[in-house]
């Protein structure tokens, strides 16, 4: 007798119905929808998609976009469409969504408390601000760095994803740097960045040599202290695989594939730590310099006491060699900005000094700083505005041969003094103190060396930044997003990963 029960179509079935409908809604939306959003939507929803159900794909979303964030930006309403701000609103759209949806607490940090106390200083000093839009550019920017610390901190969770992450940031320094070392071998910037009849300063895709050194000054220690780990770690895996693999190739399976994973690891954060640095050095920047130079020599003293006594020695002995005449055997390229690294930080008044293309750079920088403490002396408290430095700059210019500001004041101690005043640069070097405290904790947590590792070049990185501050301004094109996803991480490992120890 047949069955009168109905039975349900089989799961194949419905699996060809749902792709065949969704391929026709996407031929519709490529043929209906006007250029060019018939091209972008299809990935756009895939992209969403992916931050909607990956936690930790929002971070690493905006360390990606950071490299080609003004890369064929898009014009809307007025608007110019970055990769960062549209990386930004699908991470904080799909952040929204995971909080509503998801059973994961939000993560605080003491971090917080110095951004949020700086941008409140900010809008303290809005008040005594001649361009408001000026100003308000800066605060987006500077919320923006807070948001990128809050996503990480949220959609972190776990030690794949840290490494995720670190890996997305090893993408940006390989393809970044490649082309900026492509551009000082070819010569291919313009006039003003030309070293020699044949060399160029690398400039990248951020358009200045400066600013691109920074970028990988704010991920390259940390890809360093990262391929020390591995290498640590493919040693140790590489001693128990010889013991694992009498007993079979079977047996033996899992710690193969782990081992062959920490040595593509090393690999890939041993490229892209050495990329960085030829990167910095293609740059030719002097600050860049000094910041990657105090850097490695911090993450060298963090190491072990060994390598501190050794690091030690070493700068005495740079010193001697340098006092007595040893920079005059280096290259006539890397000599003569090396000469030029003194008069650099070296305090005198511009108008003291008579103006020629040798020093037009020196007495120009020197300048800026003048007319940034002539602000600050005029206004305190509370500055001049946030953002409002080059507004301002005509009216307390400290040279007459220099009335156009160049962006910022080349020292951004200063900038924030002029803009901000007094709370705002003492907010400022809490938050500075506050990320190198952070980063010092997770140093300390010697049992676990991927920690340590993650503290170290977290450490490295916030040095570079406080010694090339002096003479630049590294918070410019979103690079503070780079630098809170980095003290995410050294955060991340501290308070929300649990104490793990590897096996010898």
């Amino acid at each position: 007798m047949r069955s009168s029960t109905l039975s349900l179509p089989p799961a194949r079935l419905f699996i060809t119905a749902g792709g065949l409908l969704l391929a026709l809604v996407a031929a519709g939306i490529v043929l209906f929808t006007p250029d060019p959003l018939n091209v972008a939507i299809l990935p756009g929803i895939v992209f969403a998609t992916i931050l909607i159900l990956v936690p930790w794909a929002g971070p690493l979303a905006l360390v990606l976009s950071i490299p080609v964030q003004e890369y064929h930006a898009l014009p809307f309403g007025g608007l110019s469409l970055t990769a960062t701000k549209i990386a930004l609103v699908a991470a904080v759209a799909a952040f929204a969504i995971q909080v509503v949806s998801r059973r994961e607490s939000l993560r605080g940090s003491i971090l917080l408390v110095p951004y949020l106390a700086f941008i409140g200083t900010m809008l303290i000093s809005l008040h005594g601000a001649v361009d408001l839009n000026a100003g308000l550019a800066e605060i987006y920017r500077w919320t923006v760095t807070l948001v990128a610390l809050v996503i990480a901190l949220y959609g972190i969770r776990h030690r794949t994803a840290i490494i995720a992450t670190a890996v997305a940031m090893g993408c940006g320094v390989f393809f970044e740097g490649l082309l900026g070392v492509f551009q000082t071998l070819r010569d291919q910037g313009p006039a003003s960045f030309a070293i020699t009849s044949s060399i160029s300063r690398a400039y990248g895709t951020f358009g200045k040599p400066n600013t691109f050194a920074a970028y990988f000054e704010l991920t390259g220690p940390l890809l360093a202290a990262l391929a020390v780990w591995s290498l640590a770690r493919s040693i140790s895996l590489a001693r128990r695989y010889r013991g694992q693999r009498l007993h079979g190739m079977v047996a033996s399976s899992e710690l193969r594939r782990e081992l062959l994973l920490h040595c593509a690891l090393f690999l890939w954060f041993a490229g892209t730590s050495i990329i960085s640095l030829l990167a910095i050095v293609a740059s030719f920047s002097r600050g860049a310099w000094l910041g990657i130079t105090a850097a490695a020599i911090a993450m060298l003293m963090l190491s072990d006491k060994r390598a501190a006594l050794v690091v030690g020695c070493g700068v005495v002995l740079v010193a001697l060699g340098l006092a007595a005449g040893g920079a005059s055997y280096a290259p006539t390229a890397l000599r003569s900005r090396f000469d030029q690294l003194e008069s650099q930080v070296r305090i005198f008044n511009s108008n003291d000094v008579l103006l020629t293309n040798d020093n037009f750079a020196t007495v120009e920088r020197m300048a800026h700083w003048q007319t940034g403490i002539a602000m600050f002396d005029a206004h305190p408290f509370t500055g001049v505005g946030i953002g409002n430095f080059n507004v301002r700059f005509p009216d307390f210019a400290a040279n007459p041969s220099f009335l156009k500001s160049e962006g910022h004041a080349h020292n951004y101690y200063i900038n924030a003094a002029a803009e901000t005043g007094i709370i705002g640069l003492a907010a400022y070097l809490w938050l500075i103190v506050t990320g190198l405290v952070v980063s010092l904790r997770a140093t300390r947590r010697s049992l676990d060396p991927f920690a340590r590792a993650i503290g170290i070049g977290a450490v490295g990185v916030t040095v570079a930044l406080i010694v090339h501050n002096v003479v630049e301004d590294l918070h410019v094109l979103n690079l503070g997003v780079q630098l809170s996803v980095v003290w995410a991480l050294a955060i991340i490992v501290v308070r929300y990963l649990p104490d793990e120890t590897e096996p010898a």
